[in-house]
């Protein structure tokens, strides 16, 4: 399975209350009248976040964030199929300017892959950290020091991370490209994954905190893998519009 991604800004002139009424009531509702072969559809609304490094202007480049969209499909294919629908093309796709900021809008196609972490559990708090890599660094390079730094943030012995964390996944970005401009995006950085950690209520900000801080004193031992002032995390509140993917259990 596949998940499309988009990270949206609000349409201007429009608030984030009101953004998060319309995507959720309205476009959410016109993608269940006619899910064609959607397979999950993920709605992940920010209530904070955070954008660069201090002392660090690059962050400037990278636009603030309302939601996060996940569309998961069984292939490629069955994806184009959704897309060239004239469901899509006429009714779902042209509601965008209802809601979004086109221009703005950030996509990657990924794969998840869940992992085990000290102390599962629901966390009510979903948080999106976007990495971008290290100038210069193949994806494969980044990929395999992304996940020894993340192994290495968990094995902490003080736990700051390990005792807050309740769920964990990362999602890396397909060489197979992105969303062949359905969500309006242009021009915007490529990034090579993001990391969803799950938190409990109240201890997301420390446990995000103390996860960005285990990944630079990664950086300082072993070399940057990443841009801190590109990359960014969303905490977020996860609102499902419809799962059918229990039935491929």
């Amino acid at each position: 399975m596949i998940k499309l991604v988009a990270a949206v800004r609000r349409r201007p002139g429009m608030t984030h209350a009101e953004y998060a009424d319309y995507v959720r009531e309205v476009h959410g509702g016109i993608a269940v009248a006619n899910k064609l072969a959607l397979r999950k559809y993920v709605q992940n609304h920010v209530f904070d976040s955070a954008y660069g490094t201090l002392g660090d202007t690059g962050y400037q480049l990278t636009l603030p964030r309302d939601s996060v969209t996940e569309l998961y499909f069984d292939s490629l294919e069955t994806m184009g199929q959704t897309f060239a629908d004239p469901y899509t093309r006429e009714v779902v796709g042209p509601d965008g300017v209802n809601f979004s900021d086109l221009p703005a809008a950030l996509s990657l196609l990924v794969t998840e892959e869940r992992a085990e972490v000290p102390r599962p559990g629901p966390g009510a708090v979903k948080v999106l950290y976007f990495f971008m890599a290290a100038e210069g660094m193949a994806p494969s390079v980044f990929q395999e020091r992304r996940q020894h730094a993340h192994e290495e943030v968990l094995a902490d012995p003080s736990g700051a991370v390990a005792r807050h964390l309740r769920g964990y996944e990362w999602n890396p970005a397909l060489p197979a490209g992105d969303d062949g401009g359905y969500f309006g995006g242009s021009g915007q950085p490529a990034y090579e994954g993001y990391a969803t950690l799950w938190f409990d209520e109240g201890e997301a900000v420390a446990g995000i905190r103390a996860y960005e801080a285990g990944l630079a004193r990664h950086a300082q031992e072993h070399g940057a893998f990443h841009l801190p002032s590109l990359s960014f995390f969303l905490l977020t509140r996860e609102i499902v519009i419809f799962d059918d993917t229990e039935s491929l259990v």
